[in-house]
């Protein structure tokens, strides 16, 4: 029986020594076969669609799905052939028109929501991938002046047409669209201009009455589904600035007035522009990937092997091929 029990014990050993062995072949099988389908996939989902500079994304057609956005543009006259940086310049001429007429019938408007962010972020023009304009009025200035869409109507350029304006929305109010007081577009390309209107909060939230706000005046954009609130002084006075080469009025803190609605951060979103077009393979990638492999090669004489550096070096030389910038690193 003892040595039954012994020769038992040698089979059950040998068993479990084949299948740690199985496992461990699964394992190094699937390191080795994983991830250069991983960067084949990317690379073919990607083909044709990720953009990897500003130039590419200029040059793409305003269709990219990357910034189409239907609610952005009037049907009626919207132009699908158009190329991004048509779009951009559309909207620059879009943006002036209507602030123009505006100041002539005595209202400041101000640049806000992504044209103030593409003008701090992107040196005072818009984001490349922009696909619409916002600017703001102060609702009290409207009122007093008893303006309606009948006289934006009478002076703006006739290259464009005024879809809506109030001094608080009066038409077309359904879902976000409350939010807009007025609503300009371009006869020839479709583009449109967003009018937001400004007052201080009709009714103050409950953390704005904790005794560390006492002594601020705040305000809120009218009807605002998101409930943008923020303190006066980060908008008012306004200031005289620059934006796509015309003279633009801009908040007094651009950058303290955004990130009331936006948060602090108001970098390049990780995906997909920071990914795609804001993070270069530059000369420390190819550099660090040799040093891993050098490290990978210098362990004990005993254990040492070329296989992890050469199949190391393999995914990355695969990765910096098939992919570009961030996705590649």
């Amino acid at each position: 029986p003892f040595q039954h029990k012994r020769k038992g014990g040698h089979h059950m050993k040998q068993a479990t020594s084949k299948k740690a062995v199985s496992c461990a072949h699964v394992v190094t099988t699937s390191l080795f076969v994983i991830p250069p389908l991983v960067i084949f996939a990317l690379y073919w989902q990607l083909r044709g669609w990720a953009l990897y500079s500003e130039d590419e994304v200029m040059h793409t057609n305003v269709l990219h799905p990357l910034f189409w956005n239907a609610e952005h543009s009037w049907e009626e006259y919207w132009k699908p052939s158009m190329r991004q940086h048509e779009r951009l310049s559309a909207l620059a001429n879009a943006t002036h028109v209507t602030v123009t007429a505006l100041k002539q019938l005595g209202l400041d408007a101000f640049l806000e929501s992504s044209g103030l962010i593409g003008w701090l972020r992107h040196g005072e023009v818009q984001m490349p991938w922009e696909t619409d304009a916002d600017v703001g009025i102060i609702a009290g200035d409207c009122q007093a002046a008893n303006l309606t869409k009948a006289d934006l109507a009478r002076v703006i350029n006739r290259d464009y047409e005024v879809l809506k304006f109030a001094c608080s929305c009066e038409e077309h109010c359904q879902g976000d669209n409350k939010r807009m007081a007025g609503r300009v577009t371009h006869r020839t390309t479709g583009v449109c201009v967003d009018i937001f209107a400004y007052a201080p909060v009709r009714q103050p939230r409950r953390w704005q009455q904790e005794p560390r706000h006492a002594n601020v005046d705040w305000w809120e954009r009218v009807d605002d589904h998101s409930d943008f609130t923020f303190p006066r002084e980060t908008l008012l006075p306004l200031q005289e600035g620059r934006f796509e080469g015309f003279s633009m009025l801009l908040p007094q803190r651009p950058r303290d007035f955004l990130s009331w609605e936006y948060g602090r951060c108001l970098g390049v979103h990780v995906w997909p522009w920071r990914l795609l077009i804001y993070t270069p393979a530059s000369i420390l990638v190819p550099t660090a990937i040799v040093a891993k492999g050098a490290v990978l090669l210098s362990g004990p004489r005993a254990t040492r092997s070329p296989w992890p550096a050469a199949t190391f070096g393999a995914y990355a030389a695969a990765a910096l091929a098939l992919l570009q910038g961030g996705l590649a690193v």
